[in-house]
């Protein structure tokens, strides 16, 4: 059942994180304030993905975008925190993987098709 709310908030945080990666070419520390917001609202959203029924799947996407030992969104700030800041190279490639990520999400939303499904799950399992 489409979810307005998730639909809007996953936007939302997508936009959000792209905009927050293309400053990761300057000082992680400059940022932090930013950073520390945008992972409170993941967190929130998060939290709400969680308790909502029959939502194994996006919850688990979820997870996996806020999980710092994978390749996606807390990953990619993890690194740069570690790094202080990001080569432009990196930056390219990591938000074609994080956008494509929250893309999915977004298009599992609105469809909620089988399609739309086994790639939400083809994500999960190459983050595993």
């Amino acid at each position: 059942m489409f979810d307005q709310y998730s639909y809007e908030k996953t936007i939302e945080l997508k936009v959000e994180t792209i905009n927050l990666m293309n400053k990761s070419t300057t000082s992680y520390s400059e940022n932090k304030q930013e950073i520390d917001k945008l992972f409170l609202d993941i967190e929130k959203l998060v939290e709400y993905e969680k308790n909502k029924p029959d939502n194994e799947i996006t919850f688990q996407l979820w997870k996996t975008l806020n999980d710092k030992e994978k390749n996606l969104v807390a990953g990619f700030f993890k690194h740069w925190e570690t790094k202080g800041i990001i080569s432009k190279s990196f930056l390219e490639e990591s938000k074609i993987q994080i956008r494509e990520a929250f893309d999915l999400l977004i298009q599992y939303e609105i469809k909620k098709d089988k399609q739309s499904k086994d790639e939400l799950i083809d994500l999960i399992n190459l983050n595993s």
